[in-house]
């Protein structure tokens, strides 16, 4: 298997070790975000752990796969975003597993490793995030089975892809009792020149695979499928260019997938979808420089903001920023100001943005200041019985569209929740005080949560019956017949 590309200059570590940064004011674009480094030499002060391909966030830790060639893939965890344990094995045992790719779901932590030799493509779970259990065999099955590169989730199922250059790729489902299925045929259609699933993703209720090609030549290849095992091309032939050789990333921002490419000619291309055999590109290549070859792995979506990496083995890699998936802002300089930075392949975001650079001189961690988070608040006035009833409530940061539900309590009967806008509508139909929790998700990646418990009293309707008077009131309002 031939994992050009991101491996290619691993061995930079066995020839430079530069000065480390020590100060983050860069030469050339100013940064519009504050940053700032907290992790370096491969977070362990060892150079030769170069590559940060995973960042995730598990039971309030922050998680880095850190990979060596030499000694093993080491996934390292941290509380506080600056001081950082490693917490497993080097190579989960094999040194032959010098790299691995990290999720969440649920309350599971996997890790999919990749490797150079027969088998070395396996996987873990952890729920402590500290030990770590393997689910089926070396390679699972296949010693042609290299590396786990691409990972999500669809129907509450783990499906990760396979990189496999003897047979073509494979594409594994994670059942009940950890049951592991291959959902493909090899290759997807029995092509072994279809050797990765770099990248997998869930759009409109179906699950999307981006199929790459080892050869110098090869054509990426995009594959969906609504019910996860029977699977349709809806792409080929690299969106027409044969140097788009993989699909490196997926990404949806305000409703629509975008796709991005490893190219070595001219450089990366951003893809969005119009329709699934439709798609229009929406950056220039490489962003203007033929040195950005690729995407990062990792594309995260935050308060109305894609932030995009590359990889540039000439100036060090480039972080990108869109407001609308079409307009590209280069975000600090090349490198963060260190040529040997040449990639950044992983970024999420935990109230900062963190993100990690793969570099010669060992993988480092940078990450801004504190920014703003997704938030909810509302003042809910009383109903009535009867009587239509109109609320909302308010919203500060996070990515639209949102999505709202009640997760605790309930409404007041006759009321009810728009799951798109939140907006609370409807006729009061029983008196109470009504305590209810509302919780907002928004389409960020990673995705933010906010929630928030309200209360709503509905009175009963005001009698009109007519009112007698008391002794000795005024009989003013009595009919004139009476008052004579």
């Amino acid at each position: 298997m031939n994992f050009t590309g991101r491996f290619r200059v691993l061995t930079l570590g066995l020839l430079v070790f530069a000065v480390l940064i020590s100060s983050f004011v860069f030469a050339g674009k100013s940064l519009a975000l504050s940053w700032e480094q907290v992790a370096s030499t491969g977070l362990e002060n060892k150079p030769l752990n170069i590559t940060l391909v995973s960042l995730v966030e598990h039971n309030d830790y922050l998680y880095a796969s850190v990979g060596n060639m030499f000694e093993g893939v080491k996934i390292f965890r941290s509380a506080n975003g600056t001081t950082w344990t490693k917490v497993s094995e080097d190579g989960f045992g094999d040194t032959a597993c010098f790299d691995a790719v990290l999720y969440v779901l649920n309350d599971t932590i996997y890790a999919g490793t990749v490797g150079l030799g027969p088998s070395t493509a396996k996987l873990y779970q952890s729920t402590s995030g500290t030990t770590w259990t393997q689910i089926g065999s070396n390679g699972l099955g296949d010693a042609g089975n290299e590396g786990i590169v691409g990972m999500t989730s669809f129907n509450d199922h783990l499906y990760f892809g396979v990189s496999n250059g003897v047979t073509g790729t494979e594409v594994f489902r994670l059942g009940d009792n950890n049951a592991l299925t291959q959902v493909n045929t090899d290759g997807f259609d029995g092509s072994s020149d279809n050797s990765e699933t770099w990248a997998l993703t869930v759009f409109n209720g179906e699950i999307y695979a981006g199929v790459g090609q080892s050869a110098v030549a090869g054509q990426a290849e995009i594959w969906k499928s609504s019910n996860g095992t029977d699977w349709e091309k809806i792409m080929d032939g690299g969106f027409g260019d044969n140097s788009n050789q993989r699909i490196s990333a997926f990404f949806t921002f305000r409703e629509q997938l975008y796709a991005g490419t490893l190219n070595n000619a001219t450089g990366t291309e951003v893809w969005r979808r119009i329709a699934d055999t439709s798609w229009e590109q929406v950056n220039t290549d490489g962003f203007g420089d033929s040195g950005n070859t690729w995407t990062g792995d990792t594309v995260a979506i935050i308060n109305g903001t894609i932030y995009l990496g590359t990889r540039n083995d000439t100036t060090g890699g480039e972080l990108f920023l869109s407001t609308n998936g079409e307009t590209w802002t280069q975000e600090g300089s090349d490198g963060f100001g260190d040529v040997d930075n040449y990639a950044i392949y992983a970024i999420t975001f935990n109230g900062r943005i963190y993100l990690g650079f793969s570099s010669g001189d060992g993988a480092e961690v940078w990450r801004t200041g504190e920014m703003g988070t997704l938030s909810l608040s509302g003042e809910l006035d009383e109903g009535t019985v009867g009587v239509s009833y109109t609320e909302s409530f308010r919203t500060e940061n996070g990515t639209s569209p949102l999505a709202w539900s009640v997760t605790d309590g309930s409404l007041p009967d006759g009321i009810s929740m728009d799951d798109e806008t939140g907006a609370l509508n409807g006729t009061p139909t029983r008196a109470d005080l009504f305590t209810f929790t509302v919780t907002v998700v928004d389409s960020g990646a990673p995705q933010q949560l906010a929630s928030g418990e309200f209360s709503i009293r509905i009175n009963d309707v005001e009698s009109e019956a007519e009112v007698l008077p008391e002794t000795g009131a005024s009989y003013k309002y009595l009919p004139q017949f009476l008052l004579f």
